[in-house]
């Protein structure tokens, strides 16, 4: 968009791995991102090359889709503090498949939510969300996470 920004992204998925979102190479996709107005944010994701071949096999690949929703961290989501992770989706449509690049909008709807719009690379609608409900992030380090279960001996 004409009047977004670019925003700089050296070292996103390092800070991200630092608040205990360790994201592996799969899913390191975002690729550019710029903040518009009101909140708006804008950007391009692609499949690494890696996982490149398999995006025929899902309607719209998972880590395509999460790479893209990393841009969240650069929205303003209102009633959320912080970084945000994706809550409840309404409304979702997917109309196209196979997709390894494409372009996301993620536009600020009021009460913790954004409307998801994605597009290949020519502007051809793949996917849209009416809402998109966002919670505030709560990233736990794996060396600080408390097991849910442990092993205990119990004498015979």
């Amino acid at each position: 968009p004409e009047s977004a920004v670019e925003v700089d992204l050296s070292g996103l998925y390092e800070r991200l791995a630092e608040g205990g979102f360790d994201y592996g190479p799969a899913f390191q996709g975002l690729r550019r991102v710029w903040a518009g107005a009101e909140g708006a944010v804008f950007a391009e994701a692609e499949l690494p090359e890696a996982v490149r071949e398999q995006a025929g096999e899902f309607a719209l690949h998972p880590a395509l889709l999460d790479a893209a929703l990393h841009a969240l961290a650069f929205a303003e989501v209102e009633g959320v503090e912080g970084g945000v992770v994706p809550f409840s989706w309404s409304g979702v449509r997917v109309y196209a498949a196979g997709a390894s690049r494409v372009r996301v909008g993620l536009v600020p709807v009021g009460g913790g939510g954004v409307r998801l719009a994605v597009t290949d690379m020519r502007g051809e609608l793949v996917a849209e969300a009416e809402r998109l409900w966002l919670r505030p992030a709560q990233a736990v380090s794996a060396a600080r996470s408390v097991p849910l279960y442990r092993p205990d001996w119990t004498p015979a």
